[in-house]
This record gives structure tokens, C-alpha cells and sequence, in this order.
């Protein structure tokens, strides 16, 4: 299994491993409390497991096969997918500014991404509409008509 780490304002961590499981040790599952006889055992959340009762808190996905990598936060096991979802981000709003949660909605132009909100006209503040025209000049969204204005004025 693949054991990686990382940090999130340091409350994420990311740890998981496999060990040998000596027959001295008894050891139960944190999930189903039996005991493991395998010979090998998974450690997270300095808790032991087997292989099938290590599973995403969301999606219920394996996380005890090889080359998954497990994300804990706030005593939740999470898939790489899941932890993205609920705590990662796509980056910050080319309008305001203010970070955006991953699991939130984006408009793009280009290599910009705004929120739905802020996906207006930056000069009249019109929003946007399907099938609206709108134009990417020196980084901002301008609607058709501040962009004619602007070209007129240059």
C-alpha cells in the first residue's frame, strides 16, 4: 500500500501502511473487531485493519489495496477523491479573489476561473447568460458592448 504524507493547514494527514502481524500479537480490526490472522495488517489513525474493512468514510471504497492512498482528517478515512470533494480547492476567483471549495460550480475563460456569481461583465457588472457573448481583455470579462466601448476609446 502506498504510504504518503502530506499537509492541509495541519490538521490533514495522509498515513497508512502495511506490517507483519506477528502471531505474539492479537490484534482486532478496528472496523469489524475480529481478530486478524493474516499475516499482514493495515495501520491508519494509529488503528489496525484488514484489507477489506478499510474503506472510504464517504464512498465506501477500498483503501487497503495497493497504490490506493488514504487522506485522514477530522478521524474520517477518505479516497484521494473524496478528500479533494470535501476539502480541497480549484484555486482562486480571477474576479474576487476568495478561494474556491472543490466541489463548488466554475465558469472558465481560459485560463481563468471565477464563481457562477462572479462571472460578469467586470466593467457593468452584467451576468452572464447562455449563449451571451462575452470578451477577455487584459485578464477581465467585459461584455460585448464594454468591449466595443474600450476598443473604441483605444
Amino acid at each position: 500500500m502506498k504510504t504518503s504524507s502530506a499537509n492541509n493547514h495541519n490538521n490533514h494527514s495522509s498515513s497508512s501502511g502495511s506490517s507483519s502481524n506477528n502471531n505474539n500479537t492479537i490484534a482486532r480490526c478496528a472496523a469489524c473487531r475480529k481478530l486478524i490472522k493474516e499475516r499482514f495488517l493495515l495501520k491508519a489513525l494509529d488503528q489496525v485493519w484488514h484489507e477489506d474493512c478499510l474503506k472510504c468514510s464517504c464512498c465506501d471504497c477500498r483503501l487497503g489495496e495497493v497504490g490506493s492512498t488514504l487522506f485522514t482528517k477530522a478521524n474520517l478515512l477518505l479516497c484521494r477523491r473524496d478528500y479533494l470533494r470535501l476539502f480541497g480547492t480549484t484555486g482562486y476567483c480571477s474576479a474576487c479573489s476568495k478561494m474556491i471549495p472543490a466541489f463548488e460550480m466554475v465558469m472558465r475563460a481560459k485560463h481563468n476561473v471565477y464563481h457562477l456569481e462572479c462571472f460578469a461583465c467586470q466593467q457593468c457588472n452584467h451576468r452572464f447568460c447562455v449563449g451571451d457573448r462575452y470578451f477577455l481583455c487584459n485578464n477581465r470579462i467585459l461584455c460585448e458592448y464594454d468591449y466595443e466601448e474600450r476598443l473604441l476609446l483605444a
